[in-house]
């Protein structure tokens, strides 16, 4: 690692594609620019975070015009810029269509002529330096592109309580898959070092975070919108994180992505940062995180029942909740089963990853914690 590594940022008020291409070269210039990162004729990925089908104005996925900003700089460079994601769920051709035109991606290809991937072909890859994957199932179009562009979007989280550009690359992992890994590593320290692995197999080589408008609350997808008025970028996707969680009011070494990736000497230490361009914005209040924590207990097994009593788990609004059954289809653990059109948890083989808040396309998923957990977990 370098020793000073380097994070840009840039003041962006608003969605205007003049202004955030303006923004674009203020990022990338003291990066060495565009053309440093993209050769004439490489194949690149830009990779959005398209986590569900929602629309550009509820702050869960990345800006569609963040995107076509960024392919138009690809397409200048000489690249072979394409769009890419595998959200959430079960995946196929008709579904990827359906979040690509709700998110906008759609519109952008066609407007600036690049090309949205269907592609789901899936891809084995040995990860020999892997810490809890030695072998990796992922999109076989991301494997095989010359350069990642990731393009996160800065977001609270339900489960590891920040998201940004390290768990952007979660993405990679194909449809169902993701629920897959989700079951076999259901503890956070797991999960976070799969998310390590994933970008150490697969790094991305730019990291531009979409800060103009973040999550708060309920993150990835039942949070409210909060604008922060920012774009960051960085090489390094931990140090952009780093800045990122900060930035909102978390302190970067409480999160367990953070603190493996320094002790593997992924991450910089703080001092060893370079924040480069405009000033970070002071939030006040700091984004509102999530109320609930879980905490991962290995005890005899009666005590450790009941403290999971105390630990969150994921509820049914009755009045948002259509019947539809995506939480039951998207359960890494099948702890939801439908009874009478409506779902119901199996509260003992619930794993918390809270796949069914992140996927319900009608924020009918709370997640729900006993007081006396939130005091005692806390």
């Amino acid at each position: 690692m370098p020793d000073k590594v380097m994070v840009t940022v840039t003041e962006c008020a608003d969605y205007k594609l003049e202004d955030i291409i303006d923004h674009m070269d203020k990022l990338l210039i003291p990066l060495g620019g565009i053309k440093k990162i993209v050769q004439p004729g490489q194949l690149v990925a830009v990779k959005p975070n398209l986590i569900a089908k929602k629309k550009p104005e509820e702050a869960a996925t990345t800006h569609p015009l963040l995107v076509e900003a960024v392919v138009s700089m690809v397409q200048q460079a000489g690249g072979k810029p394409f769009i890419v994601d595998s959200p959430g769920g079960p995946s196929n051709k008709g579904l990827l269509r359906s979040v690509y035109k709700a998110t906008g991606m759609y519109q952008v290809a066609e407007r600036i002529g690049c090309e949205v991937s269907l592609d789901t072909s899936e891809k084995v890859l040995n990860h020999p330096n892997g810490r809890v994957a030695k072998q990796l199932t992922v999109l076989k179009v991301l494997a095989e592109a010359d350069i990642i562009i990731g393009l996160p979007k800065l977001k609270t989280h339900c489960m590891t309580r920040y998201t940004g550009a390290v768990k952007l690359m979660y993405g990679a992992i194909p449809g169902l898959k993701k629920a897959e890994y989700h079951f076999n590593m259901q503890k956070l320290q797991e999960f976070s070092q799969l998310l390590i692995d994933i970008n150490t197999l697969l790094p991305a080589q730019l990291n531009i975070m979409d800060g103009v408008v973040g999550m708060e609350g309920d993150g990835p997808t039942a949070g409210s919108p909060r604008k922060a008025g920012v774009l960051l970028a960085s090489a390094n996707p931990f140090a952009l994180d780093y800045v990122c969680s900060r930035l909102i009011g978390i302190e970067p070494e409480s999160l367990e992505v953070i603190k493996l990736a320094h002790e593997q000497q992924l991450c910089p230490a703080s001092d060893r940062i370079e924040l480069t361009g405009d000033s970070l914005p002071q939030l006040n209040p700091p984004f509102k995180l999530p109320d609930h924590k879980h905490v991962d207990f290995d005890m005899p097994g009666p005590l450790k029942k009941i403290i999971g009593h105390l630990q969150p788990k994921p509820t049914f609004s009755p009045e948002l909740c259509i019947g539809c059954g995506e939480c039951h289809r998207c359960c890494p653990a099948d702890a939801i089963e439908m009874k009478d059109g409506q779902p119901q948890l199996k509260v003992n083989d619930c794993i918390r990853c809270f796949c069914c808040q992140e996927l319900c396309p009608h924020k009918a998923v709370q997640v729900h914690q006993h007081w006396l957990g939130r005091k005692l977990l806390r």
